[in-house]
Parts: structure tokens; C-alpha cells; sequence
């Protein structure tokens, strides 16, 4: 047949071994000329794209025309990277010669001869499966951020209803309203990153900023890192407490107050947090334990599997939190939808 023979004569020279190999690829393997024809398609690839008459309609043309125009570029600068001798990859968009949809991930490497580049080498895998389930996943993914987005809306409006109709004190109010709001302002740093993970700092001045009575008051100082959801809401929940305590009998409650917020990795693979208070009123240990002393000296440890300590110092309260850096990264831990 003069496709086996045009074939065999764009391979002179790689031997039988090669042939063998490319013809047995479950991917689309294409050899392109140096000024960007295609000059060889193996069997595989002629079955992916659908293509019944290569010979007659695509060897020799220029390999960018082959795809639609919203991918032309993405193959254009792959294509002369590796005339220049850079081997690329991309992922773009082109349906099969009876029109079905795909999407390629594809890899162009130059082929050398003395230095020189003499043909390009393309591989495209089909990965329409992975694109649509990727769409799918990041669809259902939008959606539970709503519900969860109007859900948090629907149950902070219930509760100041009922707290208030209940004549439940303001201070029982503001206290569950404002863990609510810290629960949702995590929720959208989250949403954000699409569940992924959140920023340390991001989660940081989200729950403290709000409660301080100007930006002096607050300093934030470590390399920011990603923590995934679960341990994102509960370190929220935490330095919300703190930031409460802290504006209600500490360095917050005084036009002077000042609040350092720092934290450094340690060891190579332990993380340490560092809250300290000073310039307010003088601080005394509580006489009982609340919620909040809850969340941050039982539930935070817990979550992140390291160690609280709170100093009810009277020059201001310290709290350090050590943690080995792994519990920031539960992927597994809490996810809206696989």
C-alpha cells in the first residue's frame, strides 16, 4: 500500500524495533517535518482522529492547520518550540475528522541529527473522558457552594430571629452570629480555591481583622501556606475565639493594644503559631471554661493532631499552637463531592 510505504520512508533508518514500537501506541504519534508538515500518522492515531484517508488529505499539510482556530495558537508556539529544540506540552481541543469532540494532551520533542533539528515527534492522548468528568465534578462542585453559601445565609438569619424573639441576651447573639460569620468567611476562601485548600494567612486575617479598631492593632507575620478544609474551619474557629476574647478583655478592648500573630516551620516538618497580646488591661485566667476555651484548647489540637498552650500572662495572654505540617493537608478529611 503507498500509506505502509510513505510510512516507511519518513522512519528510514529508525528501524524495525521503533516502528514496532510507535505502531503498538495506544497514542496518537505523528512525525512532523522541520518546516511543520505532517509526514507520517500511526495506526492508532488514524483511528483516534477518525481518519480513513491520510494519505489523500492530511500528509504533507501544515500540522497547525489541522486544528480548530481557539487551539491554532496553543500548537503554533508548541510547534516552534520544538524546531528551536525545546520539547512542550499542551492540552487544547480538536474533534476527529467526522467532527466528535476531543480534547488532546500533547507532547512535541524535537528530533536531533548532529545538533540539528530535522522533525518534530507529536503524542496526543485522549483525555475527553478526564475534561468532561473534570466539568462534571467542578459543576457539582459550584453548586454545593451555593447550597452551602445559602444554607450559612438561611441558619445565621434563624438563629438572630430566634435568639432575639427567645429574648436571649445580646452577647449569646453576637458570640453565635460571629462563629457563624467566621465559618462562612472560611467558606469563601474555600469556595475561591474550589475546596482545594485555603490560605493560612487568608484564614488568619479573615478571623481576627474584623474585630480589631484599625489595622495598627494587628500584625501578621509567616510564610503563607495552604491548609485543605477541615483543619481550614477549625483553625478559623480559633483565632475568631481568640479575637474575641481578645476584644472583649484583652489587647483589643484598648485604643493601645497590640496583637502579634506570627508562625515559622520548624524542625523541617513541625509548624508553630505564636499568639501574643500586649498592651491592654491586665489579664486574669478565667474562673470557668467556654466554648471558645473549647475550640482552641481541645478541638484545635485534635484537629491538627499537635499541641495548644495558653499563658493567661498578665501583660497579655499567649497562646502557641504546634502542629507537624502533614495535618494541614487532610485532602481526604472533608470534601464536598469526588
Amino acid at each position: 500500500m503507498a500509506d505502509e510505504g510513505s510510512d516507511k520512508t519518513v522512519l528510514e533508518g529508525a528501524g524495525v524495533y521503533f516502528l514496532s514500537v510507535v505502531e503498538a501506541s495506544q497514542d496518537c504519534i505523528r512525525v512532523i517535518s522541520a518546516d511543520g508538515a505532517v509526514e507520517y500518522m500511526n495506526a492508532q492515531g488514524k483511528s483516534l482522529f477518525e481518519i480513513e484517508d491520510f494519505d489523500g488529505r492530511n500528509r504533507q499539510r501544515y500540522w497547525p492547520d489541522m486544528w480548530p482556530p481557539e487551539s491554532r495558537d496553543a500548537v503554533e508556539q508548541a510547534l516552534r518550540a520544538a524546531q528551536a529544540g525545546h520539547a512542550v506540552a499542551f492540552r487544547a481541543y480538536c474533534p476527529t475528522a467526522k467532527g466528535s469532540p476531543r480534547w488532546w494532551d500533547t507532547t512535541v520533542s524535537p528530533i536531533l541529527e548532529n545538533g540539528r533539528v530535522t522533525r518534530v515527534l507529536a503524542t496526543s492522548r485522549d483525555v475527553t473522558g478526564e475534561r468532561l468528568a473534570e466539568s462534571h465534578r467542578q459543576l457539582l462542585v459550584n453548586e454545593l457552594n451555593h447550597r452551602v453559601k445559602n444554607t450559612l445565609a438561611t441558619v445565621q438569619s434563624i438563629a438572630k430571629q430566634s435568639l432575639r424573639n427567645a429574648g436571649v441576651e445580646p452577647s449569646v447573639r453576637d458570640a453565635l452570629e460571629g462563629r457563624l460569620m467566621a465559618i462562612a468567611a472560611t467558606h469563601n476562601v474555600l469556595t475561591d480555591q474550589n475546596w482545594s485548600a485555603a490560605s493560612l494567612r487568608q484564614i488568619v486575617d479573615g478571623s481576627v481583622a474584623p474585630y480589631s479598631a484599625n489595622p495598627g492593632q494587628l500584625t501578621i507575620t509567616g510564610q503563607d501556606l495552604q491548609v485543605s478544609p477541615k483543619p481550614a474551619v477549625v483553625m478559623a474557629l480559633a483565632f475568631h475565639e481568640l479575637a474575641i476574647n481578645a476584644l472583649k478583655y484583652g489587647a483589643l478592648s484598648a485604643p493601645s493594644g497590640h496583637v502579634d500573630i506570627r508562625w515559622s516551620i520548624q524542625s523541617g516538618d513541625q509548624l508553630y503559631i505564636e499568639w501574643a497580646e500586649r498592651g491592654g488591661p491586665a489579664v486574669r485566667p478565667p474562673e470557668r471554661r467556654g466554648f471558645g476555651s473549647r475550640i482552641v484548647e481541645l478541638a484545635l489540637p485534635n484537629e491538627l493532631g499537635g499541641a495548644v498552650k495558653v499563658d493567661y500572662r498578665a501583660d497579655g495572654l499567649r497562646c502557641s499552637i504546634r502542629s507537624p505540617l502533614a495535618a494541614l493537608d487532610k485532602v481526604d478529611a472533608f470534601m464536598p463531592l469526588s
